[in-house]
């Protein structure tokens, strides 16, 4: 099941009408993302907090040094465990932690450039 047909079926009850597959655009009001860059262990209580309130949080951890980020990692892990929210990596560096009820689908990356070359 693709992220856009979960979040129709979610948001919405009717059907969706198309069957495109790509990236789209959430309309504003449906689901709050929220992308930070932590900078300090204590940058993870209000992320905790949103995470509980039901938006979406996208972590980057490129700012903070090891051992800061194993321990943001444990306290959101803990705070996911907690609302049964799931944690998806994005990139190296970049995880999402998503409420319940919210589908993440990651699609693996095509070999074609951007360009269609």
């Amino acid at each position: 099941m693709s992220l856009k047909s979960s979040a129709m079926k979610f948001f919405s009850n009717e059907e969706p009408v198309d069957t495109y597959t790509g990236p789209y655009v959430v309309r504003p009001g449906q689901l709050d993302i929220l992308v930070r860059t932590p900078r300090s262990y204590e940058d993870a209580v209000a992320y905790a907090d949103k995470l509980i309130d039901g938006c979406a949080v996208m972590l980057d951890f490129t700012a903070v040094d090891k051992a800061t980020r194993i321990r943001i990692f444990d306290y959101m892990c803990g705070v996911s465990y907690i609302v049964n929210a799931s944690i998806s990596k994005v990139s190296e560096s970049i995880l999402m932690y998503a409420p319940s009820h919210v589908d993440v689908d990651k699609q693996a990356p095509r070999k074609t450039s951007w360009l269609g070359r």
